[in-house]
């Protein structure tokens, strides 16, 4: 096909970069090579790994060679756990913001690991983006909650903004509330853009593509009630993941149907019912390789009437 490709990856933790990098592969397999790619969470982690010219290869053998301490560690500063502003005042009727009060971390887990690992694989702080490719990937500005799409080319009109992408711009995407701490890029704060906008797929529609393949990540439906807080987190992640995908995918598809000079293509991947694995941050290379088999499998199978012609 001589398009232009748009690959929209949304987020949903650890089974979201497993099963992006996997249809990565199943485009390569059909030969379809996106020069638009958009992602927030995890999925911008692998739009930004591919646009600096990682191919779906070597993003499949970074992840199934991941584990957890590849990524995170324990916090350290046990001496900032208790806020002593928030003990010194005496407890009302409202225990529970004054034991919310009293905590001094605003985030759980250290991710100098996942800096690191990401370093290491693209060979320095910077993403030399491909040539020809445009790259996009959502963020939150804490405090203000603005939503910023960070891009290495903004077409006109746009609002994004057009920056050197660095490691800094991959992990702010990537920095889910309470769990990582956040980002900051000059003089700004930033956090997952996933509980917020976690569809980075009108972003990608800025580009004016011929054909959008959509990925939904959520990996993690469960039969029963979840097990642990590790698994409740997830869930809530993944579900936001998942609806919020589709939501925007009906919008889009309706809104482009309006537009002149054609509608675009649009293919939607995502895992099938019966497919789970839980584990929003569970970073294994046996679930990364069933979770990567997966979508592969299901890229192929649903761009088989793309590719066809159909």
């Amino acid at each position: 096909m001589s398009d232009e490709v748009a690959l929209v990856l949304s987020g949903g933790g650890a089974s979201a970069a497993y099963f992006g990098a996997g249809v990565a592969q199943g485009l390569a397999d059909v030969g379809l090579h996106p020069t638009v790619l958009s992602g927030t969470s995890a999925g911008g982690l692998n739009a930004g790994l591919l646009a600096a010219g990682m191919s779906p290869e070597q993003l499949v053998e970074l992840w199934i060679s991941v584990q957890g301490h590849d990524v995170y560690k324990p916090r350290l500063d046990l001496w900032r756990l208790l806020r002593p502003a928030g003990l010194v005042r005496l407890p009302t009727s409202d225990l529970m913001g004054y034991a919310l009060d009293s905590v001094g971390w605003t985030w759980l887990l250290d991710t100098a690991p996942a800096r690191k690992t990401l370093t290491a694989a693209l060979g320095g702080e910077r993403l030399r983006i491909r040539d020809g490719v445009r790259v996009v990937v959502a963020a939150v500005e804490e405090c203000s909650g603005e939503v910023v799409h960070f891009t290495n080319s903004a077409p006109p009109g746009s609002g994004f903004t057009e920056v050197q992408l660095t490691v800094d711009h991959l992990m702010a995407g990537a920095a889910a509330p309470i769990l990582f701490p956040p980002v900051h890029i000059d003089g700004r704060t930033y956090v997952d853009a996933g509980m917020v906008a976690n569809t980075p797929l009108r972003p990608a529609m800025a580009y004016e593509p011929e054909t959008v393949v959509v990925v939904t990540s959520s990996c993690g439906r469960q039969s029963g009630e979840p097990a642990s807080l590790g698994d409740a987190l997830g869930l809530a992640f993944e579900n936001v993941a998942r609806f919020a995908v589709l939501r925007d995918y009906e919008h889009t598809r309706q809104l482009a149907e309006l537009r002149p000079g054609g509608t675009p293509r649009f293919v939607l991947v995502e895992p099938t019912d019966e497919f789970e694995v839980s584990g929003f941050a569970r970073f294994d290379p046996d679930v990364a390789r069933t979770v990567v088999a997966h979508g592969r499998a299901q890229a192929r199978a649903a761009l088989a009437t793309v590719t066809s012609g159909g």
